[in-house]
């Protein structure tokens, strides 16, 4: 969908909406072509881990493996000062 810079802002809503369900929206303005889509959603280190560790249950994961994950996640470690004396 092609649209003017303020036609955009007028209807930011229903556009935003179409770029979520994967349309690519066109915006035209004097400085020159800006395309607004929708990235999609990375998963992190700790959302993988965290979706394996409730696969557990059903058997795809083992216990060595689980307990593994478990011991691997980090602590929170209270920060320290530079200029504190050791």
């Amino acid at each position: 969908m092609t649209t003017t810079a303020r036609e955009f802002t007028r209807n930011f809503r229903k556009l935003r909406a179409l770029a979520a369900r994967g349309k690519t929206v066109r915006v035209t303005a004097p400085e020159g072509v800006y395309v607004f889509t929708r990235e999609k959603a990375h998963k992190t280190c700790a959302g993988v881990l965290e979706s394996l560790t409730r696969l557990h249950g059903r058997g795809f994961l083992s216990e060595e493996g689980l307990r593994g994950l478990e011991e691997s996640k980090r602590r929170p470690v209270p920060a320290k000062s530079p200029w504190e004396d050791a």
